[in-house]
């Protein structure tokens, strides 16, 4: 959110609105995507490429759309809804959209393959992404952050990785150099990363002033939505998202068990299914 500059919403001009340049990269990996996999199989899979290309779509609103332009100038609620999409929902699509065959050869590279090995014991999954957005909201942490604009790009990025790494392992797009956990061992995964956010959330739901600098200095542009209501009404939409989004996720893993156990074989709490302890070199 930039505090400088409160020209009216629309003399923001076209490219910052809109972002073509985002446009145009992202319709290049959609069409890059398409060309590979027929290339690969011969033909796609509609699961696969409504995912991939859902995910697509969400990352463009989340930061390259008027939506992100409101919330990055004028609304810390629409900032909060754009972050909700861009951690929450963005990364399971895209994983669930890739193919075994796209991931292999990044784990060939030694320093991807050693941080997701490492990071993919699943307390560190958990901790690492919920705590960095809880320390991001920490006022002083927020307010540093957002007095530059490199630092702004900087920590959305490190955020969007560090979100990936979470939800990889949940949707794991392989299983090579992945720890694989049981459908169990997913349930609580996904509920323990509601919980450890929780905090954040209320903090900024339940605070009854004014913690970041942007907020105080932004213009009000909805009448009824004053700083103080913009800020709690961020934390209730960051804590509304987070949990649609977790209780689908939770939703996806009890049906795949209950399918799993019409197929013992295929059974995730059967170690011999699964190689749930050891990573794979």
């Amino acid at each position: 959110m930039d505090t400088m500059n409160h020209e009216p919403f629309w003399s923001l001009g076209f490219f910052e609105l809109w972002n073509p340049i985002m446009v145009i990269i992202l319709l290049m990996l959609g069409w890059l995507y398409v060309k590979s996999v027929l290339s690969k199989e011969g033909k796609l899979s509609k699961s696969k490429t409504f995912f991939l290309v859902s995910g697509l779509v969400l990352f463009y609103i989340a930061e390259g759309s008027p939506l992100h332009a409101f919330g990055h100038h004028y609304l810390f609620t629409a900032h909060m809804m754009c972050m909700s999409i861009a951690y929450f929902m963005v990364p399971p699509l895209i994983l669930l959209g890739l193919h075994t065959w796209m991931v292999d050869p990044l784990l060939n590279m030694t320093f991807i393959r050693k941080t997701l090995k490492f990071f993919s014991n699943p307390i560190l999954g958990v901790l690492s992404f919920n705590l960095l957005l809880s320390f991001y909201h920490i006022p002083v942490i927020f307010n540093f952050i957002m007095s530059q604009g490199w630092r702004m790009t900087l920590a959305n990025v490190i955020l969007i990785i560090f979100s990936f790494i979470m939800w990889w392992l949940v949707f794991p797009p392989t299983e090579r150099n992945t720890r694989v956990l049981t459908q169990f061992q997913k349930l609580g995964y996904v509920f323990a990363a509601s919980v450890v956010l929780t905090p954040a959330c209320a903090m900024i739901m339940f605070s009854n002033h004014v913690m970041y600098n942007t907020i105080a200095h932004e213009p009000q542009v909805i009448s009824f939505l004053p700083a103080l209501q913009d800020q709690n009404s961020g934390g209730v939409i960051m804590k509304i998202m987070q949990e649609i989004v977790f209780v689908c996720v939770l939703a996806h893993v009890v049906y795949s068990w209950a399918k799993s156990e019409r197929d013992p074989e295929q059974d995730d709490l059967n170690p011999k299914s699964n190689n749930i302890d050891l990573l794979q070199p």
